[in-house]
Formats: structure tokens, C-alpha cells, sequence
């Protein structure tokens, strides 16, 4: 096990256990959503090359642990034939995470897919992006947050503002948060914002991150390290 090469695995969505020669799959949803059949080939997947347990994680992908190294690439093989997707660990971007929106949730004000779809679409912001660290990105249909929008890199909420006779959705944004050993909630910028200027924001914040960050710096140190006030003004605030 000497020569294998850990941090390509981990790009992979292919993270070492514990238990020696072992390893767990971490794979991913559009937005945390699964289709029946892509439940039915996980299970097989699970069934064939596990130990038949499937584990939920906490930014709504699926895990199978007990894989072993010599059925990687049947696993590879198989999960993309499927349809789904790896995750990722290690210094790179996560999976972001959304809750249902407006597709069922009776609170819901926006398409929380559609916000999914254009920030890994138009952006090119997918999860397995190589970064300085660890980068999450989390979407909320309304202000009870409920994907933890303040705890994450950028969290964005949707939520309805007074404009005039009518009343328009409008996005706020959190910057800075994280969890791990020295967890930091994000702060909330003071204005809000169209969802095309969420876009804008989103694009250079990572830039701005990718560029700057030292390697293992979270985004909330460094816009400690910069200043609240340079930062803003750098990704065009």
C-alpha cells in the first residue's frame, strides 16, 4: 500500500479507512437529489463491492465503506454507468449542498436546483475544483436556512423584500463560515442581492481564494488576515 497515491483517490471520492486495504466511497447528488434507479445501483454497488451498509453524510451525499483497492476501478466503472457522481476530499471544493426549494417545500421561494445548476454550469464551480483547502458552498430556499447557510464558505438564503407595490425575492449572503476544529460562523453582508449579483459574488470570491489563500487556510482566516474591509472591497464589494 506503499505507492499508492492517497490525494489522487481523494479527488477521486476514494478516502482510506481506518481499517487497513479498505476504503469508502463518497458519491454525490444534483443538489442532494437521487433518482430511484441511482438508490437501486448504489445498494448493488454497496451489496457487490462492500459490506452492504450505505451511509447518509452530513452535506447530503451517500458513502460506501469497506471497498477494497483492487475493486476501485469496478467501482469507478460502475457508479458512472449509473449516473452517479464521486464527491471529493481533501484541499478542494465540496459538494454544495441545497435544500428542496421551491420544488416542494411549502416555504420554499426559489429553484434551489436551478441556482445549483448555474453556479457548477456557468461558473464551472463543481465539487473536486482544486483548491487551497476545504470549500463549501450552501444554498437555502428561505431564511430559516436550513442547510446552515451561515456555516459554510458562502451560504446564500433567499428570502421576499418590499420593493415598490410588489414584493421581489431578493438573496442574502454569508462569508466566512466553517465548522472543524476551530469552527467560525460566517457574517452576513449588509445588502442583498439579485440572483445574477449572487453569481458575480460567488465567481469572485472563489478567485479570490484560490489566488490568495495559503495551502490549509480556510477562507475564514483569510479574510481575517487581509481585513473584513480589503477583502469586500476585493471581490467587488
Amino acid at each position: 500500500m506503499k505507492d499508492i497515491d492517497y490525494d489522487a483517490l481523494n479527488s477521486e471520492g476514494f478516502l482510506r479507512q481506518k481499517q487497513e486495504g479498505f476504503f469508502l466511497l463518497r458519491a454525490r447528488g444534483e443538489a442532494g437529489n437521487y433518482t430511484r434507479e441511482q438508490f437501486l445501483a448504489f445498494a448493488e454497488i454497496s451489496k457487490r463491492y462492500g459490506r452492504g451498509i450505505i451511509h447518509l453524510t452530513t452535506r447530503q451525499g451517500l458513502e460506501i465503506p469497506f471497498i477494497r483497492f483492487e475493486d476501485i476501478e469496478n467501482v469507478k466503472r460502475d457508479i458512472l454507468k449509473a449516473g452517479i457522481q464521486p464527491g471529493t476530499s481533501g484541499p478542494r471544493m465540496r459538494t454544495t449542498t441545497a435544500c428542496p426549494g421551491s420544488s416542494w417545500c411549502k416555504r420554499g421561494l426559489i429553484d434551489t436546483v436551478s441556482l445549483y445548476k448555474r453556479i457548477e454550469g456557468e461558473l464551472g464551480i463543481r465539487c473536486g475544483t482544486e483548491l487551497p483547502h476545504k470549500f463549501k458552498i450552501a444554498l437555502s430556499g428561505c431564511p430559516n436556512k436550513c442547510t446552515r447557510a451561515d456555516a459554510s464558505e458562502i451560504g446564500i438564503h433567499a428570502g421576499l423584500e418590499a420593493s415598490g407595490p410588489a414584493r421581489e425575492i431578493r438573496y442574502t449572503v454569508y462569508l466566512g463560515g466553517c465548522g472543524g476544529k476551530a469552527p467560525h460562523m460566517g457574517f452576513k453582508l449588509d445588502k442583498t442581492f439579485a440572483e445574477d449579483e449572487v453569481l458575480v459574488l460567488v465567481k469572485n470570491v472563489v478567485a479570490y481564494y484560490k489566488e490568495k489563500a495559503k495551502p490549509r487556510q480556510r477562507l475564514a482566516l483569510l479574510i481575517k488576515e487581509t481585513g473584513r474591509g480589503i477583502f469586500l472591497k476585493e471581490v467587488g464589494l
